[in-house]
């Protein structure tokens, strides 16, 4: 359960992100969470997928790294994106 809480704050996160720098593709993201979260590639892509399906899709590379965190604690360390021109 508490992976789910986190998996939303990093969905939000990136939602805000790809608004503010005009994305509408998130093609690259790498997210830094603690040694022992169940956060990985795999539920992190289909928790974002889920959310919005035209903003992370099979073009997105997602990368997982693990470290010396808080729990519920994630850091967005690059975010990728197509860019949606006016």
């Amino acid at each position: 359960m508490q992976d789910t809480i986190l998996l939303n704050k990093i969905s939000e996160e990136v939602q805000i992100l790809s608004k503010n720098n005009n994305f509408n593709k998130v093609n690259k993201l790498l997210v830094c969470v603690n040694a022992d979260s169940k956060v990985n590639e795999e539920n992190l892509y289909n928790h974002l997928h889920h959310a919005n399906k035209k903003l992370v899709g099979v073009w997105t590379k997602i990368s997982v790294e693990r470290d010396e965190l808080p729990d519920q604690v994630a850091i967005l360390k690059n975010i990728e994106g197509d860019i949606t021109l006016n």
